[in-house]
This record gives C-alpha cells, sequence and structure tokens, in this order.
C-alpha cells in the first residue's frame, strides 16, 4: 500500500512538472506565470520567445480586452515583441534593459552622453539608430515602429517603460 501511494505521489508530482516544462511556463512565488525569457542576441523576436510571453499571458488566464499589469504599455510591448530584446528586470540582452533607464543619462556608441527623457525614448522607439547606447549595435532593432504603432502606443510604451524603476 505504501508503495502504490508513494508511486501515486511521484506520477502526479512528475506530471505536474512535465506539464509546466512542455508549456514553457514556470510558476513564481505568486503562482503566476512567468515565461523564461533568455537572452539570445541573434534571436529574432519571432523565436520561442515571443512565443514564450503569448503563453504566459494565456496560461496567466488574461482575456482579450484585458490590460496586462503594468498597463496598456505593457500590452503594446507584447504586441509588438519588444520582450524579445528588452528585459523590464534589469538584465540587458539584445537591447538595453527598460528597468530604471527613464530619466538616467546614458553614453551613446559615440562616446556623447543623452539624457533619457520623453523625447528619447520616443526617438528610440521610432528611429532606433538616432542614438544607439554604447555596447548595443545599430541596425538590431527594427526600424518600422513609428509606422506601425499609432502615436497613442509609442506614448504607451514610453509611460510603461517609465513605470519600471
Amino acid at each position: 500500500m505504501k508503495q502504490f501511494i508513494l508511486a501515486v505521489v511521484i506520477t502526479v508530482a512528475l506530471g505536474g512538472i512535465l506539464a509546466s516544462i512542455f508549456q514553457g511556463d514556470r510558476l513564481e512565488a505568486n503562482g503566476q506565470a512567468s515565461a523564461m525569457l533568455a537572452a539570445a542576441p541573434d534571436a529574432p523576436p519571432t523565436s520561442a520567445t515571443a512565443i514564450a510571453i503569448a503563453t504566459k499571458a494565456a496560461s496567466s488566464g488574461a482575456t482579450s480586452g484585458g490590460t496586462a499589469p503594468g498597463g496598456p504599455g505593457a500590452d503594446v510591448a507584447k504586441a509588438a515583441g519588444c520582450a524579445a530584446c528588452h528585459s523590464t528586470g534589469g538584465a540587458p540582452g539584445v537591447g538595453p534593459t527598460w528597468k530604471g533607464i527613464a530619466g538616467a543619462q546614458v553614453t551613446l556608441a559615440d562616446g556623447s552622453a543623452a539624457a533619457r527623457d520623453d523625447a528619447y525614448l520616443k526617438e528610440s522607439i521610432v528611429s532606433p539608430d538616432a542614438k544607439v547606447v554604447k555596447g548595443f549595435s545599430k541596425g538590431i532593432m527594427p526600424a518600422n515602429f513609428g509606422t506601425t504603432l499609432k502615436p497613442e502606443q509609442i506614448d504607451q510604451l514610453v509611460e510603461y517603460i517609465k513605470s519600471l524603476k
């Protein structure tokens, strides 16, 4: 009888672990699903990192028309695939992290400095090669967000980036 109970417990635990792995999700301490995004310099936004974002939204119970934590700017970031290159937790990836950048000074690739104010953030979205951050390369970020995103979506992204402290 003890062996049977032990087998059931192991089967249930292993089943939960395997289901979590195959769904691409991990549970955080608060029980919310969290996509594990790797900083893969050669991974385009259409890679598994972008799929992991969609998996997280679907598995956390997000519904269409709902707003993700972080407001409408977080929704725009998810839809545009921004998290494939920009982290919100402080780790650099293909592009600079968004955590704590708003209002800070930054050294650019040409050695000059810039203030990351609203105008800088907007310019970085619509014309990403205008001011490239030191340690990053020109031509990596798509230059079409100025035409594919509406002005209010760009404003929402800027507000979201400013909220990441």
